[in-house]
Order: C-alpha cells, then structure tokens, then sequence
C-alpha cells in the first residue's frame, strides 16, 4: 500500500473543508455587511411635493428622533446663477439644539434643474423633545421650518 497518496488525500481533504469554512464565513459577512449598507442607503421617504423654482427646496419628514440617524429625503430647485457644485451638501441649524449633524452626498445641480439628497440627520440624545424653529440652507437658497424632535 501506498502511503505517500493516503497522506496526500488526507491533507487535500483538510484543506478543501478549511477553504469551504473559510468561503461560508466570508460570505456571511458580506452579506451581513452589504444588508446594513442597503438598510442605511435604502428605504428614504419619497418626496411629497417636488421643488420648484418658487419654492426651491422641500423635505420630508419634518420630526426626527434625537440620538438617531434618521432618513430625511431634500429637494433642492436650482434657480440660482450658477450650478450647484457636488462640493455643496445641505446643512441645517435650530434654535435651542447644540448640533444638527447632517450627512449626505454632493450632487451637481444644474441651474433650471432639481434633484434630491438622501440625508441622515441626527441631533444629540439629550435634546428636549419639542419643536424647534430651524433653517435649512443649500448654497445660497435658505428655508425656515419647524422641526419636531421626539
């Protein structure tokens, strides 16, 4: 009987299983990982009334929850004098909260033309729940609105 091909096959089979293992880990992380991204990219409200060139910029929703990263879809009109760089990104400021943090991605906005930014925005935990008198501002173009913090 031949040992050195007992030996081989064996070794072949440890290593086919090791690989198999290492393949099903893998790919439960990534697939874990790509199912968080699509739950944090995905799902944003869809805007109730487009912008127009009187009314530049709307939103929804107007109440978020302090603490949270909550989804907030923008619309923005462009009828300034310029196209809107993707360096520009919306930024919103209250009366009465420390920080509004505002994360999103930069679009290039022509002029006569509109798109929407996909938003997370997060206040700090300890803000009271209340409304609050904000601004949210895009380039040049500013809107006042009530926020309702929960």
């Amino acid at each position: 009987m031949n040992k050195k091909g007992v030996t081989l096959s064996i070794n072949m089979v440890v290593i086919l299983i090791l690989a198999i293992v290492t393949l099903g880990i893998a790919l439960g992380f990534i697939t874990g990982f790509m199912q968080d991204l699509m739950d944090r990219v995905g799902n944003f409200p869809t805007l109730e009334i487009e912008p127009t060139s009187d009314k530049p910029i709307s939103f929804i929703p107007l109440a978020i929850q302090r603490g949270k990263s909550n989804k907030m879809s923008i619309g923005f009109y462009n009828n300034e004098q310029d196209d809107v760089p993707n360096t520009v990104v919306p930024q919103i400021n209250c009366q009465g909260i420390s920080e509004v943090i505002v994360k999103a991605s930069g679009l290039n906005i022509p002029v006569g033309s509109w798109k929407s930014y996909s938003a997370l925005v997060s206040v700090p935990k300890d803000t009271p729940s209340e409304q609050y008198s904000c601004t949210l501002t895009i380039s040049q173009t500013e809107k006042t609105f009530f926020m309702e913090v929960k």
